[in-house]
């Protein structure tokens, strides 16, 4: 030991497992030992030549800096204890004076051990329990930021999700917190839904950040509410604990109380169900279910979700969410099963009414296929159409109790009726639609017959149309619009006389000036009828227009001309190249992509004809 003690480079403090330090008489660090280089996370070089109170600024509390000068003052030895933030724990601080400064030794107290600590530490959040922290309040340095921190809505958080899910909430909370704050601070649990943080120094500033930050990171008990609120104040020398906290209760209170304010009566119900601007948003059934379910999963803190639809005998998962790393709901997508045997959902086909569980093993119409899962609770509730029981809503949790609360089923019946309603809209609106494309497609043909178009041109013409803009990437939306154009395409016509329609032989300009107004003319009728959207009327006025600029009736360019025109140009064109007309014969299939190809550029879109080729190309290998 004498030569390890002796080895150059070596100090004999190095080898004590507690914090050692050297201070000169401006208490400027002149040693500090290996032991308290780790416990500090420091480098020697950043200490040595710097005072405690600049190199340690968080550890200069007043009764240890009062302790240095004491030590100095009266040469000798000092001793006291106080509790260590760092250690989360009572320390011993012994000042040796000597020439030239002092010999500072600091170490654990014994009777604080680590089962003595477990004892002093919240069951639910391992934070400080409200006792032990106070009993540690008459040690601490100052000054020190005390914050006080309340979550929000706790008691609609346990309302809705059960006391496990609030017992859940509040140690999500405090473990955001622990883990955001530096080491050296305190936080207890100083109520059921409430927490006193310390931090030394005077740095207001930098916890509220270090608050706000956590506070943002953390999910919403409620949406648009944030998980907790906070007040704060800072406690100097010479200021009761009581003051300082009654000042930074104050500013929480008028935080809560605007929290309040800014609340609609109900809100935890509303929060939950408000989807109908949501669901109005999107068009198809499938994105309106499944957007209810990705609500639901999130908004309710289930871990899948599932729509089982019914038909007949059957029923199966036509949609379904869940959260990461949790298995997917089974059975899978679209398995159908007969519907006697799926548990809960036959349930409630039969009696038209939420069925729940929040032992799910315990259940008469458990399934074993989701206790093998690991299912613990549920909840199942009907959709209806007309009156009839079509699907179900299904909710689960995995590995875990869920208390399933009124609260919770009156939410999850509530977003069940807003999603019938809008399906039911939607239902409607498809059948309107429908009706309304009948009387298009019937004035179509009408007009075919009129001009003695071949039979069934409006028809091939508008499914090629739709075809191509599918492969273009458009909306639904714009593919019933692209659709409903091509089928009043040339409702002009109406107005062309039938000596110049139905001419076998060449027209003299006059009758082609008479005959390119048929797309004006069609376009003005067309917007006399109520409803019709601008990319159906674009397609009747602009689908002679030509990529080059050349074409009528505004002689537009490029990307200029609309697109709905664009794409049905090309399915127009195609499909009158390939009939026989009065006034020609039908071409092969192969000249007349041929012709498509070549005009590329010149009378069409090279996109849209890319897209053509691909099209036909797919057609005939699926011939």
């Amino acid at each position: 030991m004498t030569d390890l003690l002796s080895a150059p480079g070596v100090h004999p403090f190095d080898w004590i497992e507690d914090v050692v330090f050297m201070l000169d008489t401006k208490y400027r660090f002149t040693f500090v030992n290996a032991f308290a280089l780790k416990a500090w996370n420091r480098q020697l070089h950043e200490l040595l030549g710097r005072t405690y109170e600049e190199a340690l600024p968080a550890k200069a509390g007043q009764s240890v800096m009062d302790a240095f000068r004491h030590a100095l003052e009266a040469q000798q030895r000092t001793e006291f204890e106080t509790f260590g933030l760092r250690h989360q724990a009572w320390i011993n601080i012994t000042i040796y004076p000597q020439v030239g400064g002092m010999i500072v030794h600091v170490k654990p107290l014994s009777r604080h051990t680590e089962t003595t600590l477990s004892i002093d530490r919240d069951a639910l959040t391992g934070c400080l329990t409200r006792a032990a922290f106070q009993d540690m309040l008459h040690a601490l340095s100052l000054p020190y930021v005390l914050a006080i921190v309340d979550l929000n809505l706790l008691k609609s958080v346990n309302t809705l999700r059960g006391h496990s899910g609030g017992d859940a909430h509040i140690r999500t909370v405090a473990r955001a917190l622990k883990e955001a704050l530096p080491p050296e601070a305190l936080i207890c649990r100083w109520g059921g839904d409430e927490f006193v943080v310390l931090t030394s120094g005077r740095d207001e500033q930098a916890l509220r950040t270090l608050l706000d930050d956590t506070n943002g990171a953390l999910s919403r008990p409620v949406q648009n509410t944030l998980a907790f609120s906070f007040g704060m104040a800072v406690r100097e020398k010479g200021t009761a604990y009581e003051r300082a906290f009654a000042v930074a209760d104050e500013q929480l209170q008028v935080r809560k109380e605007h929290l309040r304010q800014s609340t609609a009566e109900d809100r935890e119900a509303v929060a939950f169900v408000t989807f109908s601007q949501e669901l109005e948003a999107l068009d198809e059934p499938g994105d309106l279910i499944q957007h209810a379910l990705n609500r639901l999963l999130n908004l309710l803190d289930f871990d899948q979700a599932a729509y089982a639809s019914i038909e007949g005998t059957e029923a199966f998962f036509s949609h379904h969410a869940h959260r990461e790393g949790v298995a997917v709901p089974r059975p899978a997508l679209n398995v159908r099963m007969p519907l006697a045997e799926t548990g809960l959902i036959y349930t409630v086909f039969r009696t038209r009414a939420t069925i729940w569980s929040t032992d799910y093993p315990s259940d008469p119409d458990v399934m074993p296929m989701l206790i093998e899962q690991g299912i613990k609770s549920g909840i199942v509730t009907p959709v209806f159409s007309q009156g009839q029981v079509v699907a179900t809503l299904v909710l689960r949790s995995v590995n875990r109790w869920q208390t399933i609360t009124p609260h919770l089923r009156k939410v999850v019946e509530l977003t069940a009726l807003r999603l019938e309603h809008a399906l039911e809209l939607r239902r409607a609106v498809g059948e309107i639609r429908s009706t309304l494309e009948a009387g298009l497609l019937t004035l179509g043909i009408a007009l075919e017959a009129r001009d003695f178009e071949t039979q069934g041109h409006t028809t091939r013409a508008a499914g090629m149309a739709e075809q191509l803009g599918e492969r273009l990437g458009l909306s639904v939306h714009e593919l019933g619009h692209l659709r409903q154009g091509a089928f009043l395409h040339d409702l002009g016509k109406l107005c062309v006389p039938d000596e110049i329609l139905r001419k076998p032989g060449r027209l003299t300009p006059e009758e082609w000036t008479t005959m390119q107004s048929h797309v004006e003319q069609g376009y003005d009728l067309a917007t006399r009828i109520p409803g019709l959207p601008q990319d159906l009327l674009n397609v009747i006025r602009s689908h002679h227009e030509r990529w080059d600029g050349t074409g009528y009736p505004d002689r537009l360019a490029g990307t200029d001309i609309p697109l709905s025109a664009r794409i049905f140009a090309v399915c127009d064109v195609y499909d009158a190249l390939i009939s026989d007309r009065p006034y020609k014969a039908a071409w092969s299939h192969e000249a007349a992509v041929t012709e498509i190809e070549r005009e590329s550029g010149r009378h069409f879109d090279p996109a849209v004809v890319l897209a053509f080729l691909d099209l036909m190309k797919r057609n005939v290998d699926e011939a």
